[in-house]
């Protein structure tokens, strides 16, 4: 998938070192959004990324007329940042297509029509994909606050705060700031060098939590048209056969180009020893018997396993968990590290851990609380330009004082 990774060259940023107030430890949903609303409240901020790209695990990929999404796929009604995100920037959703049968497929190739199952019934899309939410939080932060292609190896707390390294384009760099927020998979921040080290209680619960979705692969095959629906076929399909185990329409939400997308039930380790092109052949093949001859008609197919990501997975979670976890992560650092580090990514929320929700709520809570704690004077990020600024030491919501 190099092809579809966007070039970000321009955007890189090669001193030293730079001493700012906050310092945001990865690209995804979480940072994103915690370095787009410090900004917004006049934190100085830098966010740094080890990828060629924003967005994590959130990678939407433009095909035609339409767009699709490698990871994260769907949002829900009741969820109140991705609501009140997505209104903010005039974002719209639309229903998962559901009308129609789902299909049973068991282990020896016999399928059974479902009229009344509808798994992903009243789950949303974003218009665009997930993708145009990263998009837009990206376009208003502004280019000097984000520095991509930044590994991150080591931190280091004292006196003056947190000294960072790690490695960029150009071989090692150092930064320094006065708190870092570790807006990544608990299992990648357990992997950093830490100086002082971390107690022993909170680097085992970091190595013990899951990252959700990292031991998956997503296939997209693309068509020109949606015969299963001509079929009286919702898309829908669970398969004990395989190789994909849960399939669903991931078209557009109106027009074309039309596509079916499916979980790989197939475990990491067991993929690895696959080629890509053997595995995609495979689904295609599970792909007529389901559908019928037209599924082999592909525009495109689209391939990505996040347990090949060293930036998304780490070795333990090439084997998916089958269930959703019980997530969220309160680590009681003491001593040196009690304010400099703070752990903001998906996984550490209780209530929506993993998801976009989740993501959304640990980011812009943390720099709510980072605004309160600072007492900074920001401008209320729900206001045009020029707007009356307002003390951050107020009850905030993330579009301003309540």
């Amino acid at each position: 998938l190099g092809s579809i990774e966007m070039a970000a060259a321009g955007a890189l940023h090669r001193q030293v070192s730079v001493s700012i107030n906050v310092l945001v430890v990865g690209g995804g949903l979480s940072g994103l959004a915690a370095t787009w609303q410090l900004h917004r409240r006049g934190i100085d901020v830098l966010l740094v990324e080890g990828r060629t790209r924003l967005g994590g695990r959130i990678l939407t990929i433009p095909h035609g007329d339409g767009f699709f999404d490698m990871g994260p796929s769907w949002v829900w009604r009741g969820q109140p940042y991705v609501t009140s995100v997505l209104n903010h920037f005039g974002i719209s959703t639309y229903e998962q297509f559901c009308d129609g049968d789902l299909l049973h497929q068991q282990a020896n190739g016999t399928i059974h029509h479902d009229s009344t199952l509808k798994p992903m019934q009243y789950s949303l899309r974003i218009v665009g994909g997930i993708g145009a939410l990263i998009e837009a939080i990206e376009e208003d932060i502004p280019a000097e606050k984000v520095r991509l292609q930044t590994i991150v190896t080591g931190l280091a707390v004292g006196d003056d705060g947190v000294t960072l390294t790690a490695q960029g384009p150009d071989g090692g760099t150092s930064l320094g700031a006065k708190q870092v927020a570790l807006a990544l998979p608990p299992r990648l921040a357990a992997s950093f060098a830490y100086q002082p080290p971390l107690d022993d209680t909170s680097m085992r619960l970091l190595q013990a939590t899951p990252t959700w979705m990292a031991g998956h692969a997503k296939l997209v095959a693309i068509y020109d048209v949606p015969f299963w629906r001509e079929q009286g076929l919702s898309g829908d399909a669970l398969s004990q056969r395989g190789p994909l185990a849960e399939i669903h329409d991931a078209s557009p939400s109106s027009g074309g180009p039309y596509a079916l997308f499916g979980f790989v039930g197939i475990d990491g380790p067991t993929r690895a020893a696959m080629t890509e092109d053997k595995l995609i052949q495979a689904a295609k093949a599970q792909l007529v018997e389901l559908f019928g001859q037209e599924a082999h008609k592909t525009q495109q197919v689209y391939l990505m396993d996040w347990s090949n990501e060293p930036l998304t997975a780490a070795p333990t979670d090439r084997r998916a968990p089958d269930h959703h976890p019980q997530y969220g992560l309160h680590l009681d650092l003491d001593g040196e590290w009690q304010n400099a580090l703070h752990f903001i990514g998906s996984e550490t929320d209780f209530g929506n851990g993993g998801l976009v929700e989740g993501a959304l709520h640990q980011g812009l809570t943390y720099a709510t609380e980072v605004a309160r704690s600072q007492r900074a004077t920001v401008q209320d990020p729900a206001a045009s330009d020029g707007g009356e600024p307002h003390d951050a030491s107020m009850s905030w919501n993330w579009l301003g004082p309540t």
